[in-house]
């Protein structure tokens, strides 16, 4: 009897190591399995790792139309996915990626120079590592890598950081994009006319023509004419007016920019004796000034031999946090020369009562050895020297829905008689940085930005402990007392 009840006991005891292993064989495949699959749960409060809804419903729907996209990612997704700050994108992409009608080709462009040729073969764009390149058919369009995230930060009374937070907006710029190509969007630049400016058929051929290359319609305006800036302008350019904007031309751009428009002013030096006011009237929100001088420099090697208002200046470099900051340290890395010609200087005032809303910098300076000397205008002034002047400013007005305004103190070097002068190439690719970003304003999904910061899961003490109770010191009692009675049955 005692032989059979040994028997049993070890026909039990096998089956029982049977079944655990089983057990443990299959955890083992599962979790194999989960791991290629790229299985996740997002459990964040934000979601920040799944797609909103808006883009699923939209991917869907191009998935059943059988659109086509080739997202062409300019970095390696292994080394994405092993960088703690960018996993937001990484997820992201990879979710992007399960639907149909994206195909996601991620390359090192620092390595792959046939696939950065294939997506770029006129240099169109600027690339940095990190950007996306998407193409539907005979459309493309460029997404930078830096937009794809955003920081708000906090100041004290003496304009200090005293905290930050960077926000992933990723996904609204993405499938923005998206939608964007797949409708083949144009969006338009217009060129003012009405105020002596220099024409855009007449001197502005050329750049009319390659933004038309960079899939930007354009065409002049004459707001004297119309009632409003069309709904389709994408940037409004004043190229070089020998006489000021209206009272009314300038109700209708302040109203446009108060809806997220975006102006490019380029203002050369006018020896009138007049004052652009309503221009700067249009400038002050945007903490920004018109200075009536002309630029000459007083270090022959800083200037065009026999002309001292032909002068060498240098680029700026911006905040990491700014939108322009891949494609001016790509500039400034590349070691151009560069010129601007017959040029006054410009400004930001920081002192001004909006600039905690504002996100303002200098792209282009002189030399210290450069002067302003009075030159036009109503109100006398001094020699100013002994300064590096601005040449090129920017401003972003977050609280008008991010409307966008650069200043240039000239608007020679990117007309057609200086174009094709590489002593300007650095100069017009300062401008076509600003076009890049001040452009895609009319692109958003309404996907809100999510924290980038990592969710944290606060308890108390008391909660702490019932927790390494539940989770660990429980299953150790349990496997204790299994074993145990293990034990005794084996030797009963």
């Amino acid at each position: 009897m005692a032989k059979i009840r040994n028997t049993k006991s070890k026909i039990f005891t096998s089956f029982a190591w049977i079944i655990a292993l089983l057990i443990l064989v299959i955890a083992i495949i599962v979790n194999i399995v989960v791991a290629k699959l790229d299985f996740n749960i997002d459990v964040s409060v934000q979601k920040l790792f799944s797609l909103s809804k808006t883009s699923t419903e939209y991917l869907d729907e191009l998935d059943q139309n059988g659109t086509q996209i080739d997202m062409y990612f300019l970095m390696d997704m292994d080394e994405l996915a092993n960088d703690g700050t960018t996993r937001s994108l990484y997820r992201a992409l990879v979710e992007y990626d399960k639907h149909e009608s994206i195909n996601l080709i991620d390359f090192d462009p620092n390595k792959d120079e046939e696939t950065l040729e294939k997506i770029n073969p006129d240099n169109v764009y600027t690339l940095s590592q990190g950007d996306i390149v998407l193409f539907c058919g005979d459309n493309k369009r460029h997404i930078n890598g830096i937009s794809m995230y955003s920081t708000t930060s906090n100041y004290d009374n003496n304009g200090n950081v005293t905290d930050s937070e960077e926000f992933f907006t990723g996904e609204n710029v993405i499938t923005s994009n998206i939608k964007a190509v797949v409708d083949g969007f144009l969006p338009t630049v217009y060129f003012l006319t009405g105020h002596g400016e220099k024409e855009m058929m007449d001197s502005y051929d050329n750049i009319s023509s390659l933004m038309q290359s960079k899939n930007y319609r354009t065409m002049p305006l004459n707001l004297s004419d119309a009632g409003e800036v069309p709904s389709d302008a994408e940037i409004i350019i004043l190229a070089s007016p020998s006489s000021d904007i209206t009272a009314q031309e300038y109700d209708k751009l302040s109203k446009y920019l108060d809806n997220g428009g975006s102006m490019s002013v380029f203002l050369s030096p006018n020896g009138g004796e007049f004052d652009y006011n309503n221009i700067q009237k249009l400038l002050n929100p945007f903490c920004l000034k018109i200075e009536y001088d002309f630029i000459r420099e007083t270090d022959s090697t800083y200037h065009v031999s026999g002309d001292d208002t032909t002068i060498m200046c240098n680029l700026v470099e911006q905040e990491e946090t700014s939108a322009l900051y891949a494609d001016m340290q790509s500039l400034i890395e590349s070691e151009f020369y560069t010129y601007m010609p017959k040029s006054r200087s410009v400004d930001i005032d920081y002192t001004g009562e909006n600039i905690a809303s504002l996100e303002t910098g200098v792209l282009i300076n002189t030399n210290t050895s450069a002067v302003a000397e009075p030159y036009g205008g109503t109100y006398d002034s001094d020699i100013v020297e002994d300064y590096e002047l601005p040449l090129a400013v920017y401003s972003e007005d977050k609280s008008r829905n991010n409307a966008k305004v650069v200043l240039f103190g000239n608007g020679e070097f990117i007309d057609d008689e200086h174009i094709s002068d590489v002593s300007y190439l650095s100069s017009y690719y300062v401008y076509l940085a600003t076009v890049t970003w001040m452009a895609d304003q009319n692109l958003d999904m309404g996907i809100g930005a999510k924290s980038a910061a990592t969710d944290y899961l606060s308890v108390t003490k008391d909660t702490a402990q019932m927790l390494v109770f539940v989770f660990i010191a429980l299953p150790v009692v349990i496997m204790v007392i299994g074993v145990a009675i293990w034990l005794k049955r084996r030797h009963s």
